[in-house]
């Protein structure tokens, strides 16, 4: 067989499990990338309706707190309606107030207007219940589409009026158009009637038909965040996702059309065949050439044995080819040899042992080489990480270091100048009820340390005082939420004095005038007094109302006093403001005395007198978190187990996994969060000691789980796992 015929093999055999390789991956690529597109529209889907419910919930909290207002109450709908038409204005919402069969104001038209019936009536005809979004209707006033979110009056027993917040589809339709969708996506919202609210294409064209019949049997099926066929209006084949709002009941459909999936399996099979190909002519044009390179001086070296064979010393080859001519010098040094007798054989004898021994040494050092490249990449491989890890611990640690003062420090600057955050919790804290995490707060420790917090809050030109009445109870409130609260007061006050001025904090026993309408108990009154130049009547009536405030636009947002309010309510206390124009203002938080005394001294001295090391499970999936976190507990001499979810954490734990402690995030990806995962190990097993991490969730937490709050730094953890294991093992 011809060394062209050999290097052509040998080209082809490479060749197929090179084709072979560019086959399957091709294959791994399309199902990845069609993986990866349906995922994405199956999030897509997920985050339209988050959207739409926070739409929706805008509105609902307008018609909540509109129908709490004194004007309706009392019947005077007159004032109600200059009262609603001023909170909406602008806004391209329109209130309407309805009884059992009719609508009774419209600040669409002008009040005393005779309206006409409800064109939306549900059983029974007046809501008792939830807020409740309307299918899309044509309004009977303006002719045009219309959708209504309806509220019931708070507080009414029975109910006289609904109030609604009427507004069109074009808002939900701005919604949508401010999605990133993928390449030939269609997204659609659907009311509970199934009727198109809004599309991501042509929406007016098809705004109030019923989706497709493929769709709405998906949804009525409960066929949330899973695959179907669907076929568009267009009559284009997709592969669809559904998701449910979980409030109002709407449905968002997201489709993806079959040609958008199969283009990735077009192109990744036409790129393997095209790179398929030029390797197979690269490679036979190599085989041809080298068979050239080659053939060649294999026939000198023929030639050469030929001549050696007649007992003629062959010339020296110089055919370009590095062995062939070697194998040819060779040839010729043995004919030489042969010539020349013994002594001449002996020398070349011991030049070869001489060539030996330096080849064996280049091999030595070649290996030494080899070794030592692979040490260094292996400790610049492992150093790279190191550093890494390093990095990313000192970023945590902003976050997660809140007990030490310098930690303490860096966090509140950053809180104090991050607006867009701090509006964010404010919102949270005023538009929903937060579970609350409420402990025995030390009012003298806690304002002192705050202090240097606050006092930068309040700068230069304004002093920050307090007067604490010594030997009082400690309060009973959550402490992140109560510094965000006391801060909020602080931050109000020095705007409240551009010129400079006094801002005291005041601590007492609230009297029994401030606490007459509070339930019986004992309550701390937390005062927060400026110098300021005080508010009139009128705006005194109105600061605890949402959105209402006098500073300028793009300054203040009218949260903070609501937020404050809704905190010391939801705390089981109140919040109260007194002012004079040029005497300033006082804003007083009344909230209930602890019957339990502040733990954290004797709680950390409990702990410190005996350290144990433990078993911990830790769940998180946050690889941020677990590589500062991890490293640390093990340092303090703890041994890890991490788990990235908790259906992971549960089946180590089914699988004979012996802890001492559990520590999970709440939120994870999986079937089960962690208080899901805190809830199985209470019912299979109670011994185990559970402690869960959070930033924020609205989700109850048992008063039995303990929950650090995230922030949290690393010892405060290694002081709550000491106590949990003590307190199971007690």
């Amino acid at each position: 067989m011809s060394i062209r015929t050999r290097l052509l093999i040998l080209v082809f055999a490479v060749w197929l499990p090179a084709m072979a390789g560019f086959g399957v991956l091709a294959r791994s690529t399309y199902l990845h990338e069609t993986q990866a597109a349906t995922q994405h529209v199956r999030d897509l889907a997920r985050s339209i309706s988050l959207v739409v419910d926070s739409e929706l919930d805008q509105r609902a909290a307008i018609a909540v707190t509109l129908g709490a207002s004194r004007s309706l109450r009392d019947g005077a709908l007159d004032r109600f309606y200059e009262h609603a038409r001023r909170a909406t204005e602008g806004s391209g919402n329109t209130v309407i107030v309805v009884d059992a069969t009719r609508q009774v104001l419209n600040t669409r038209i002008p009040f005393g207007t005779p309206l006409p019936a409800r064109g939306w009536i549900p059983d029974p005809p007046l809501l008792t219940g939830a807020p409740v979004a309307t299918d899309l209707l044509k309004s009977r006033i303006s002719g045009t589409p219309v959708l209504t979110v309806m509220a019931a009056e708070p507080g009414a027993s029975p109910q006289r009026y609904n109030i609604g917040i009427a507004f069109g589809p074009e808002v939900i339709q701005r919604v949508l158009d401010m999605q990133k969708m993928p390449d030939g996506a269609i997204a659609s919202v659907l009311d509970g009637q199934y009727q198109t609210v809004a599309r991501s294409k042509d929406p007016q064209k098809w705004l109030g038909t019923r989706a497709a019949s493929a769709t709405v049997a998906a949804a009525s099926n409960g066929m949330l965040d899973q695959q179907f066929e669907s076929i568009t209006h267009e009559g284009e084949p997709t592969v669809a996702f559904v998701a449910r709002s979980a409030r109002y009941g709407w449905t968002i459909a997201v489709g993806l059309p079959r040609s958008a999936l199969d283009k990735p399996a077009i192109r990744v099979t036409v790129q393997a065949f095209l790179a398929a190909g030029i390797l197979a002519a690269i490679g036979l044009v190599l085989a041809l050439f080298f068979a050239r390179l080659i053939g060649g001086p294999v026939l000198a070296l023929s030639d050469a044995a030929g001549e050696l064979g007649r007992d003629r010393v062959p010339a020296p080859l110089r055919t370009g080819l590095f062995e062939a001519d070697r194998v040819g010098a060779a040839l010729h040094a043995a004919g030489v040899r042969s010539a020349r007798a013994t002594d001449v054989l002996e020398q070349r004898v011991n030049e070869a042992i001489r060539q030996t021994q330096e080849a064996q040494t280049r091999l030595l050092d070649g290996q030494k080489h080899e070794a030592i490249g692979r040490l260094t990449g292996g400790l610049a491989h492992d150093l790279n990480n190191f550093l890494q890890t390093m990095s990313t611990g000192l970023q945590v640690l902003d976050r997660l270091v809140k007990e030490d003062t310098g930690r303490r420090v860096i966090e509140a600057s950053t809180r104090a100048l991050d607006k867009a955050a701090t509006l964010v919790r404010q919102m949270l804290a005023f538009g929903r009820t937060q579970p609350l995490n409420p402990q025995p707060i030390d009012l003298h420790d806690f304002v002192l340390r705050c202090e240097d917090l606050m006092g930068r809050a309040v700068g230069g030109k304004v002093r920050l005082t307090a007067d604490i009445e010594p030997g009082l109870p400690p309060l009973m409130a959550d402490p992140t939420q109560f510094e965000l609260a006391l801060l909020n007061l602080v931050f109000n006050a020095r705007d409240a004095m551009p010129e400079g001025g006094t801002v005291m904090i005041r601590g007492r026993l609230a009297s029994a005038t401030q606490s007459a309408t509070l339930p019986a108990g004992r309550y701390l009154a937390v005062e927060v007094i400026d110098s300021g130049g005080g508010m009139d009547a009128e705006v005194l009536q109105r600061v605890f109302e949402p959105y209402f405030t006098t500073k300028a636009v793009g300054v203040g947002s009218g949260l903070g006093l609501p937020q404050v309010r809704a905190f010391a309510v939801q705390s089981g206390g109140a919040a109260t403001i007194s002012s004079q124009r040029g005497a300033g203002t006082t804003v007083s938080l009344l909230l209930p005395e602890s019957r339990d005394p502040v733990k954290e001294a004797g709680h950390a001295a409990a702990i410190s007198a005996e350290f144990m090391p433990l078993r911990v499970l830790f769940v998180e999936d946050d690889l941020l978190v677990s590589s500062v976190v991890v490293p640390a507990l093990r340092a303090a001499g703890h041994t890890v187990r991490h788990c990235l979810t908790g259906d992971a954490a549960a089946r180590t734990l089914q699988d004979g996994g012996l802890f001492d402690v559990v520590f999970t995030d709440v939120v994870m990806p999986g079937t089960m969060s962690g208080l899901d995962l805190a809830a199985w190990c209470q019912g299979n097993i109670p011994a185990m000691a559970v402690i869960v991490a959070t930033g924020y969730t609205t989700q109850h937490i048992d008063a039995s789980v303990k929950v650090l709050s995230k922030p949290y730094s690393i010892d405060v953890l290694l002081m709550e796992l000491q106590y949990a294991v003590r307190v199971k093992r007690a």
